[in-house]
């Protein structure tokens, strides 16, 4: 059996089946504690109930699939490396919800400082550089990945997808995006010098939909260094000589939006 990966429409969330038959839910990028933010901008939000929304999502999702494990790619507070006292009194409030369902692993994100701080022991807090099951690597996406050899897909959050089509009702609108890339390597032993390889790169969206606030007050600007704002994939292109050959952009609802034309306009 090959692991598959498919998403659950119409929420954030991705469905993982290893080939050994272990199933995993996997969420990225839910920001507990960016309501002070947006309070800053004369909007308030409880944090307590946005965070009892999310949860109650992943219970749905949970009973609906009956999958017990839950990968959370990162960014689960929204400081860096302070805690506020929002963070302090609704991370573990979320946490704790969580592992009354789920055996919980989380991969830190560029937000998770001293997140350890806030976690029961039971839940497993892996590195940042991700964790691999099978032939797939989870991981936030702000740290360089080693491409070990039988890495065929690479999981990832932190860049927040969304469609930028002016003009289309779905533009602002959170996204799922598919990469398809390809790298050609030495290799000695075979006559013609060169084997090629391909990994898939999912992109997920962010979990906590109060994201959107900040991504419809910001407008985009085009870069001009071509540098993605994806560490991870960035490096991919421009040091490891990776080559994206196809791109698939979908709604949370699963329609096709989007190919490899359209992402300039979410990675740089």
């Amino acid at each position: 059996m090959i692991a598959r990966c498919v998403p659950i429409y119409p929420y954030p969330v991705l469905s993982v089946e290893t080939s050994d038959n272990r199933k995993f839910l996997v969420i990225s990028d839910i920001h507990i504690g960016c309501e002070d933010r947006i309070k800053q901008a004369g909007i308030y939000v409880d944090p307590k109930e946005n965070v009892k929304d999310l949860v109650a999502i992943l219970m749905t999702v949970q009973s609906k699939t009956g999958i017990e494990n839950l990968i959370i790619l990162g960014d689960v507070k929204s400081s860096t490396n302070v805690i506020t006292r929002s963070e302090w009194d609704n991370v573990p409030y979320f946490i704790k919800n969580l592992t009354s369902k789920f055996n919980l692993y989380i991969i830190p994100g560029n937000h998770d400082g001293n997140l350890s701080l806030l976690l029961p022991v039971e839940v497993k807090l892996m590195l940042a550089k991700g964790m691999q099951l099978d032939n797939i690597l989870f991981i936030h996406g702000h740290t360089i990945p080693k491409i070990t050899k039988n890495l065929q897909k690479i999981i990832a959050g932190h860049l927040h997808p969304i469609l930028k089509k002016e003009g289309s009702i779905l533009n602002g609108k959170k996204v799922w995006v598919k990469i398809e890339l390809s790298k050609s390597d030495a290799n000695p032993n075979n006559l013609k010098g060169k084997i090629v390889r391909n990994i898939e790169l999912i992109l997920i969206p962010h979990f906590n939909n109060l994201l959107d606030f900040f991504t419809s007050s910001n407008k985009w600007q085009q870069r001009s260094n071509k540098r993605s704002v994806l560490p991870l994939l960035d490096t991919m292109l421009n040091k490891q000589k990776w080559i994206i050959n196809n791109a698939f952009v979908y709604t949370l609802d699963g329609y096709l939006v989007g190919t490899t034309d359209d992402l300039s306009t979410m990675l740089y």
